[in-house]
Order: C-alpha cells, then sequence, then structure tokens
C-alpha cells in the first residue's frame, strides 16, 4: 500500500488501526473556521448535514479556499506525495435526526494499491453528549468489498452488533482524526441542544486515479472515472455523474456477512496490536497474548505451607452450599482487608518476579470444597481497567495443593480473549452474559490445567474458565490475586439498576479500595434494591449489548482455537452420574436449542429469562444438559 505519511511512526500506527489522532488547528484558526461557517447560514439544518450536498459551486469553492488557507500548510508538512479533494463542514444537529449509523466512505480509489483520506477535525469539544466519533480499530483491512452511494451493505443486519465494538473518539476543539475511508466508523447522537460542528478535509495519493461506483436501473453496477474536483460538482449524490467517464461495468454480489466473520477479524487484529507487555519473559509474553493464559512457577514449600496454615486458621465456610466459595464473599470486610494483606505480604513478592511495571489490585482465597455437583460453569472475569487493548488485566490463580480432574482444577478455552471485545459488568445473577445461553455448548471444550501446589496459573480475564466438581474428600484450596500494568487506571462496570432492560450500565473510576468494601453478593443485594455505588467517581454511562452466536458458530470459533473435545472430562462426568455414556472419539455433538432472547431489529435486546442464574446454571442443570448433548 501506498504510504502518505512523512512521519513513519505515523505511518506505521495508520496500517495497523486505520486512523491516527493529532493536534491540527490552534484555538484561533478554530474560531476562524466556524466564522466562515456561521457566514453559510446553515442554522436551519434538521438532519446531518454536509456542504458537499450544497448544489452551488461557488459556494463549496469559497469553503475550499478558506480551509485551504488554515490547513495547506499542516497537509504539506505531515503528508508527501497526494492529491487535495477539497473540504466541507458537518453538522450534526441534536436529536435523533444526527446519528450516524456504523458505514464505511465511498470507494473512490483503487484500493489494492491505495488509500483514500479524510482529515476529520472537531471544531469544538466532542464527547459523548454531543455526538462523538467511534471507530472500529483496524476494520480497514475487514473486506475488499466495493462501497458505493447506491449499494447496500454487507453489515446492513449487524448494525447494534458492530456499533457495541466501536472506540468512541473524545475530542478537544483543534483536534483532528485521520482516518482510511475502509474504516468503520460511526457516531453518537447530539443530545446538548445545540449543533455539533467539525471540518473535513479529504486527500489521495497522487498517483491514485479517482472514480465512483453507481448501480444503474437495471442493475448494472458502472465504475466511471472521474477528475480530482468530484467532489466540488457532485451534489446529487446516488444519480449518474453528469461528468467524468464510463470506464466499465462491474460484476458485484453482496455476500452479507456473520457475527462469527466479524469476531474473526477483530480477534485478528487484536492479536496483531501489542498492548504495554506486563511479562519480562518474551516467550511468556506471547503464549499469554496468544492463548489467554501461562502457567509459571510461583510459591516454594514454605509461602505455600504458611498460606494454608493462615487459611486453615480463619475457619471459612461455604455458607452458600454451592461447593465453591471465595473469600471476598465475607460479609466482615476488616477480614477481607486481613486476608488482602497476608496475600500481598507473601505471596505477592514471589509472583511479582515474572513481572514488569505491575501492581495487584485484589486478592482472595478461592476455595472448592468436597462436592460431587460443584461445578463452576463457564464464565469471564469482570473489566478491571479502562483499556483492556493497551492494559493486560490478569489473574493469577495459585492452588495449594495438587490440582486436577479429581479435585476440580481450573479449565480454560484457549484463545477466548478473543473472543469478544465486551466489558463484563456486575452483579451476578443479575447481569446477562455473551456466555448464558452457551453454557453447554462450551462446558465440554475447556481444557483442564493440571497444576503443583505453588504453580501460578496468569490467565486475561476475558478467558472463559470455569471447572468440575471436586470428587475427593478434601478441601481444594488456592487464592487468586488480580494485577495490571502500574499507569492502568482502575474500573468497575455496574449494571444500572434503574433500566429494566439491563441494557445499559454505569462505568466507575475506582482504587484498589473499592474491593475492600465492594463485591459480588454486595452488589447483587445492592442492585435488587435499587442502588448505586458510592464513594467512588461515575466515568460514564454506557450502553450494554452482547455478541449473538449461535452454538455452531461458537463451537467453530472454539475449535480455531485449538480447544477439542474434553473427553477425559465427560468421562469422568459420565461416571460421577451414572446416567450416560462417555463420547467416542471425534463425537457428533448435539446442542439443545436454548430459550431465544428476544432480538428487536435495531433496537437493544430485552432480556426475558426470569431465572438466576445459579438457578439456570446450577449443577444439576449443567450435568443434564451435558447428559443430553452425550446422548443425543
Amino acid at each position: 500500500m501506498k504510504t502518505i505519511f512523512q512521519n513513519k511512526e505515523l505511518q506505521k500506527q495508520f496500517d495497523s488501526d486505520g486512523y491516527v489522532l493529532a493536534p491540527w488547528l490552534s484555538a484561533e484558526e478554530v474560531a476562524k473556521l466556524r466564522n466562515t461557517y456561521a457566514g453559510l447560514d446553515l442554522s436551519a439544518i434538521s438532519h446531518f448535514h454536509s456542504t458537499s450536498f450544497l448544489p452551488d459551486t461557488e459556494v463549496k469553492k469559497k469553503i475550499n479556499a478558506d480551509v485551504e488557507a488554515v490547513f495547506g500548510n499542516k497537509v504539506d508538512s505531515t503528508f508527501a506525495h497526494i492529491k487535495k479533494l477539497g473540504s466541507s463542514f458537518l453538522t450534526k444537529p441534536s436529536g435523533q435526526n444526527g446519528i450516524m449509523p456504523v458505514h464505511q466512505d465511498w470507494t473512490i480509489v483503487d484500493e489494492a494499491k491505495y488509500c483514500s483520506v479524510t482529515i476529520w477535525v472537531a471544531l469544538e469539544d466532542i464527547n459523548e453528549q454531543n455526538g462523538a466519533m467511534q471507530v472500529l480499530p483496524g476494520s480497514h483491512k475487514f473486506s475488499p468489498t466495493l462501497r458505493a452511494p447506491t449499494l447496500d451493505t454487507e453489515y446492513s443486519q449487524l448494525q447494534d452488533y458492530l456499533r457495541s465494538k466501536l472506540t468512541t473518539i473524545n475530542m478537544k476543539a483543534g483536534e483532528a482524526i485521520i482516518f482510511n475511508h475502509a474504516l468503520f466508523h460511526a457516531s453518537l447522537m447530539n443530545s446538548t441542544g445545540q449543533p455539533r460542528l467539525a471540518v473535513t478535509y479529504g486527500l489521495i495519493p497522487e498517483e491514485a486515479q479517482l472514480s465512483l461506483c453507481l448501480r444503474n436501473a437495471e442493475g448494472t453496477l458502472e465504475q466511471f472515472e472521474m477528475p480530482d474536483d468530484m467532489f466540488l460538482h457532485y451534489d446529487t449524490i446516488g444519480s449518474k455523474p453528469l461528468f467524468g467517464e464510463k470506464i466499465r461495468d462491474v460484476e458485484f454480489t453482496l455476500a452479507p456477512k456473520s457475527q462469527l466473520f466479524f469476531e474473526t477479524k477483530i480477534n485478528q487484529y487484536m492479536a496483531s496490536v501489542k498492548g504495554e507487555r506486563i511479562f519480562k519473559n518474551p516467550d511468556h509474553q506471547q503464549s499469554f497474548d496468544r492463548d489467554g493464559y501461562v502457567v509459571l512457577p510461583a510459591l516454594g514449600q514454605g509461602e505455600v505451607s504458611e498460606l494454608l496454615a493462615f487459611y486453615q486458621s480463619l475457619q471459612l465456610t461455604d455458607k452458600a452450599g454451592f461447593g465453591f466459595h471465595i473469600s471476598m464473599d465475607q460479609e466482615d470486610k476488616s477480614l477481607v482487608g486481613k486476608i488482602l494483606d497476608k496475600l500481598m505480604e507473601v505471596a505477592f513478592p514471589k509472583m511479582s518476579v515474572h513481572f514488569d511495571n505491575s501492581k495487584a489490585f485484589v486478592g482472595s482465597f478461592v476455595i472448592k470444597e468436597p462436592n460431587p455437583t460443584g461445578v463452576v460453569p463457564v464464565h469471564q472475569d469482570w473489566t478491571f481497567v479502562d483499556d483492556e487493548e493497551r492494559h493486560s488485566s490478569l489473574t493469577c490463580w495459585v492452588p495449594l495443593v495438587d490440582v486436577g480432574l479429581d479435585n476440580g482444577a481450573m479449565a480454560v478455552i484457549k484463545g477466548s480473549h478473543r473472543f469478544f471485545k465486551n466489558f463484563r459488568p456486575s452483579p451476578s445473577p443479575q447481569v446477562p452474559s455473551p456466555l448464558s445461553e452457551h453454557m453447554f455448548t462450551i462446558f465440554p471444550y475447556l481444557q483442564l490445567i493440571e497444576m503443583k501446589a505453588g504453580e501460578m496459573l496468569v490467565f486475561d480475564n476475558r478467558t472463559f474458565h470455569g471447572s468440575p466438581p471436586n470428587t475427593t474428600d478434601t478441601t481444594r484450596v488456592a487464592f487468586g490475586i488480580g494485577m495490571t500494568q502500574k499507569d492502568a487506571k482502575l474500573v468497575h462496570c455496574y449494571l444500572n439498576p434503574g433500566e429494566p432492560a439491563k441494557n445499559e450500565v454505569f462505568k466507575y473510576n475506582i482504587t484498589e479500595n473499592f474491593f475492600r468494601k465492594y463485591e459480588n453478593s454486595t452488589l447483587a443485594k445492592m442492585y435488587d434494591k435499587g442502588e448505586t455505588i458510592e464513594g467512588f467517581e461515575l466515568n460514564a454511562t454506557l450502553p450494554y449489548t452482547l455478541p449473538q452466536f449461535t452454538s455452531e458458530e461458537l463451537i467453530d470459533l472454539i475449535q480455531q482455537h485449538g480447544n477439542t473435545f474434553n473427553e477425559p472430562m465427560c468421562e469422568r462426568l459420565a461416571e460421577l452420574f451414572n446416567k450416560y455414556n462417555a463420547p467416542q472419539p471425534e463425537p457428533e455433538v448435539h446442542i439443545p436449542e436454548p430459550e431465544p432472547i428476544q432480538v428487536i431489529e435495531e433496537k437493544p435486546w430485552v432480556w426475558v429469562d426470569n431465572r438466576s442464574f445459579t438457578e439456570k446454571y446450577s449443577p444439576k442443570n449443567i450435568i443434564t444438559e451435558i447428559k443430553k448433548m452425550l446422548t443425543a
């Protein structure tokens, strides 16, 4: 692909992400362009508007000249060997009419060789309230399909899903986002009551030929070679241009894409992006990035014995009777703090030798009592950091006894930290989860991690994990410590208790002290009472939407990452319950259809299953469903 930036680092980021952010205009320059806009008298605009739509060529020439007078030197010093396509003002009125759906800009060059680019500059501070830009990083590489004003898209049926994947770009007046026209982007509603203003500037490599594709009345897709001032004269969007030259008819078939297609593409992009390193050993970092976990040595026998004796002195009990409990859920918060301090004193110094630039923010004993039905369902842990693509949110899980299939060792789905780009709010069981309708699909593919006492399983908190029951007569004792980079911003996401559709969350800025006060049990009780978190700053209110898969698509994604049907674990479950036969090699898996989630086209989905998490995914239910899978 032809380079356009003079700065190699900017070019590298643009090639990877499809966009870059840069300071662009001074306050005086912003004021100058706002004055130009004020002279256009566009105050009556009621829908999203670009001045490129204006039919008056002379007005557009003046806009181009005024913007060029401000932009010209910056463009010349930032880019090399380009052609300038002109400028336009963008007006986003307040209200629903200003929302821009997820889209890509037209294909106007041969994108196998070149890219077309927009410099989009905020002419006021822009945020979630007045309609900030949103982008899907890396999406400029997702598909080579042609884009044109008279063509439908491959993703028209996935608007809600794609919007849930977008990154919001808050900007100060004068800042620029420079993006590839193939990048998926959108913008939020302006709810301020005042129009939001930006200015754009287009460019392409100097060797590239400008073109336009349109489908004619007969359904044939035609391609036109266009002059460099196309946007100055072409204002009848979707109509055959009165200038330019038709060069060919184009073979075109629209192939709608599934969520799985986009999840795979997002995974590929995320795997290529290097966040801040946290492991000292590059091989450990590589394994963690690829698989979502790595097993490392941690504690010696002395530390294991000390922590095991300390745990036994606490005499913690499984009050709920599930066979699985964590010390964080103790009502006595002084005891929670005492346990955390002990883990930080004894274990963290030994564990931290594997990490650079790291901090611990939470710690707890994780206990699995003897209980032949004590299955821990497959789940992901909470979101703990604000930017999971830059910073690692990980748990260091250390057993204080040897663990394996008999006593309920941890089990993971390899690579699943890259399956969803989602945040995970509290509390359970109230929060709907992307795994909820696929719990029984996933469980047989768990990969069991056998470990010696003192070894450490370090896993990304997005990684799917769970465990089979403890069928021995002794307690499986372990502990977990949450870690991230020192400069990571800690957050907590909490389901809005006042939103009955459960499609909105509050995101709070927190400190390590949050976990000495709040844990799932407390948050669940608060949610049921309609209470919100106190003592921590509310960062944002965000929509909460979930990726939707069929069971077959999810199995395919799981298998793509090297996970196989866990025959030994399922054979053990068969022996325990003595109700069904173990699978044969390469079994044909029949998944019972779950109760459907109601999905309304172009609207947030509504959670309709009134059973609690523990009612729906009790050990009995899990075993019953796995039985069905193995005997179908």
